[in-house]
């Protein structure tokens, strides 16, 4: 089971709750012009009414540490039991980047910018909603996921199949200095979106190893742009990617590529119907079969 992939999809579904469960810590307008209570307030509403508990009670600089260390604890443990952490001296591991003798083709690379990023911003919305202020939780956000990718590295190093790689570690910094970047220059987090995408084109042995399956973008989206008036272009989105395909399977041909691709903006659909913190989570997945792409094979 690669470690990797794993803690991809679980930032995936860590991100998903996040953003749904935290109360309006990605968005500060959850009222519609109707009057009638969106639905995402109302699962706000429903969670205030619920009484304050031992971890309520808790001040905010202990959760996000219980936090951060849980997070570590919970990959270290797993790794020991069913990954084979400790049973090898600490050593590195030469993994290369996106050429195509590296060891997933780049993919895994691309994984571990985005899964740090998107991990570093559900944080940032949990530690605001626990009372920091906008710029300190964010800091604190991007730290906590990388110090958690850190010492997943560091368990690593003690594995005799992995490997501390330099590689991923370059890449987790990458994700969480684009998070602080966004949450300083809003202007620029309204235009751009880091997106994950997973579809089914092959067949895999193992859910949590199958970069043959994903696709990772960087998207442009005209709804950020104030001079663009046409309401039906503001739904509009424009993608460019990188995916490789056969390197986590049995298959002798191997292939890394980009691709340009026109989709919808989903999110934008969403937050005018009150789905505002589920239109957030579409920010950072794709819908599955929804862009169109023009793929360019590099091999």
């Amino acid at each position: 089971m690669n470690i990797k992939t794993l803690l991809c999809h679980a930032t995936l579904l860590c991100t998903v709750f996040a953003t749904i469960a935290v109360p309006s810590a990605f968005s500060q307008n959850t009222q519609t012009t109707t009057g009638i209570t969106p639905p995402d307030q109302q699962i706000a509403d429903l969670d205030n009414l619920q009484d304050e508990g031992w971890w309520s009670s808790k001040p905010k600089e202990s959760k996000m540490l219980y936090t951060t260390v849980a997070a570590a604890t919970v990959i270290g443990l797993y790794g020991l039991a069913e990954w084979d952490y400790g049973s090898g001296g600490l050593h590195s591991a030469d993994e290369g980047w996106f050429g195509s003798d590296s060891k997933y083709g780049g993919a895994d690379k691309m994984g571990h910018f985005w899964s740090t990023y998107a991990f570093s911003d559900a944080l940032t919305a949990l530690y605001k909603s626990w009372g920091y202020a906008p710029a300190k939780a964010n800091n604190y956000g991007a730290l906590s996921a990388w110090t958690v990718q850190f010492i997943m590295e560091l368990g690593d190093a003690t594995s005799e199949t992995q490997g501390f790689s330099y590689e991923d570690v370059v890449m987790n910094t990458i994700g969480a200095l684009t998070s602080v970047l966004l949450d300083r220059y809003p202007e620029i987090d309204r235009k751009i979106d880091f997106r994950f995408e997973y579809v089914h084109e092959v067949d895999y042995n193992n859910f949590f190893d199958d970069y043959s399956n994903q696709f990772y973008s960087v998207v442009l989206k005209l709804d950020g742009f104030d001079y663009i008036e046409n309401t039906f272009l503001k739904y509009i989105e424009f993608q460019a990617g990188y995916y490789s395909r056969g390197y986590d399977t049995d298959e002798v041909e191997k292939k890394r590529a980009v691709y340009a691709g026109i989709g919808f903006n989903f999110s934008r659909l969403l937050n005018q119907n009150g789905w505002t913190k589920t239109g957030r989570v579409l920010e950072y997945i794709q819908v599955p079969y929804t862009v169109p792409k023009v793929s360019h094979d590099l091999d």
